[in-house]
């Protein structure tokens, strides 16, 4: 029933209706203290469906929550001249993100009057850092691996698709050195067979503006466009509709490894993550074209229309 953040949940519904009759002097004698029961709930969510429905949230700060609409027209009306003229394969959206070892919570079967619905899984908190890129033509570019290790094991990287690069960091996450190293040789590798204008979209972290990164954004023509702070939930096609089905597929994914050959393994080995990569990739290929040609649109990046975010 609202859009603005600050949605109604059923109880509150149901406290608003209480509040109406009880203004109105109206009792209604099969409700206790004139509280609508649940079963009126759902009988109004049907009749109103063509209006309303429940759906499940997800949370964002205040930050995220307050980004002015001045700072997201500013945005498009500087991205209005640095997309003119730039085809959809041209334009490549990047974002960093992580794939955590636990399969996640999952609805099943159980004797009524069961307290303690539990189900025998490992996991920890423990995730591996991965960066993936997609163009606005819906192709999906090569991913980058970095785990959080001193050295890079060739055990580590076999068994997995050929095509994924992998480094480590200490801290596990893309420092200046990793995201340098995955710009050469997954955008630069494809953007060199493309001509005219380009442009790579992505977020402002200081570890993105190397001197090696710049330099060859000059040399082929690429304008780097960082998104406005705290704005990536609503103007990052990969958040917005590539990476909620990818993160499901993982858990997935992670699910049937840890009911079968990592069942007795506290946590993924990094000799394992390659393959189960593979797996994910498999699953998440049929629609990632689909999903990112979504994604540009739904930010109103391509087809160029800011309406889609200031709405």
């Amino acid at each position: 029933m609202e859009t603005g953040g600050y949605p109604v949940d059923a109880l509150k519904l149901r406290l608003l209706v209480k509040q109406y009759l009880t203004k109105r002097g109206r009792t209604v004698a099969k409700f206790r203290d004139n509280l609508l029961g649940k079963d009126w709930l759902y009988s109004f969510v049907r009749r109103q469906c063509d209006i309303i429905s429940q759906r499940m949230c997800q949370n964002i700060c205040q930050k995220r929550a307050q980004v002015a609409s001045d700072t997201v027209t500013t945005y498009f009306d500087n991205f209005e001249t640095t997309l003119d003229g730039v085809p959809p394969t041209n334009i490549i959206n990047f974002d960093e993100t992580n794939l955590m070892n636990d399969p996640g919570q999952k609805k099943c079967l159980y004797r009524r009057g069961c307290k303690y619905p539990e189900r025998v899984m490992n996991n920890t908190k423990a995730s591996t850092s991965i960066m993936f890129a997609g163009t606005a033509s819906g192709e999906l570019l090569h991913p980058y691996v970095v785990y959080k290790a001193q050295h890079l094991h060739d055990r580590w990287i076999e068994g997995g698709p050929p095509e994924v690069r992998y480094n480590r960091t200490r801290s596990g996450w893309f420092d200046s050195m990793c995201f340098t190293d995955w710009f050469l040789s997954v955008v630069i590798l494809y953007y060199r067979r493309l001509d005219g204008k380009k442009v790579l979209i992505g977020d402002n972290l200081a570890s993105h503006f190397s001197e090696d990164v710049i330099a060859k954004c000059e040399e082929l023509e690429i304008s780097f466009v960082s998104l406005p702070p705290n704005s990536t939930h609503t103007c990052q096609p990969l958040d917005v509709c590539m990476y909620g089905p990818m993160k499901k597929y993982w858990r997935e994914t992670l699910t049937e490894w840890k009911s079968g050959a990592g069942r007795h393994m506290p946590t993924a080995p990094k000799e394992w993550f390659p393959r189960l990569l593979g797996k994910l990739l498999d699953r998440v290929q049929p629609t990632s074209s689909s999903n990112l040609v979504s994604g540009f649109k739904k930010c109103g990046i391509y087809p160029l229309d800011r309406e889609q975010v200031m709405q």
